[in-house]
């Protein structure tokens, strides 16, 4: 991701960001991120973090509970509810996002993007 002025976020800076896809429409906040282990190798570490995806939808107990991460689970009630709930949730790719002001625009289609909650 690049920002106006190229410098690094925090990750808490993100959340709550509204996010745009590439033609104009609201794809709802950014609510979570996904990081992968595979950064440099950091000693007493390992592979750092790096982001992935932003996890964004509109906001909801389910989202914050973790639904929209496959492999959160819970008892089968639950679980069929939070599944339901986070199904309008996409994963954003990291390198797709730039920011601008307090919005992150994606620069592809909401119909390109992955569901969070597959």
């Amino acid at each position: 991701m690049a920002s106006e002025e190229d410098v690094p976020h925090r990750i808490g800076d993100l959340i709550g960001l509204r996010v745009t896809d590439s033609e104009g429409r609201d794809l709802g906040k950014v609510y979570d991120v996904r990081l992968q282990r595979d950064g440099p190798e950091l000693p007493e570490f390992g592979p750092a973090l790096r982001v992935d995806a932003l996890i964004v939808g509109r906001d909801s107990i389910a989202t914050r509970l973790g639904f929209a991460r496959p492999e959160m689970t819970g008892p089968w009630p639950i679980d069929v509810w939070g599944r339901h709930a986070v199904r309008r949730a996409y994963l954003v790719p990291w390198e797709s996002a730039r920011r601008a002001g307090d919005t992150l625009h994606c620069d592809r289609r909401l119909e390109d993007l992955e569901r969070a909650g597959r």
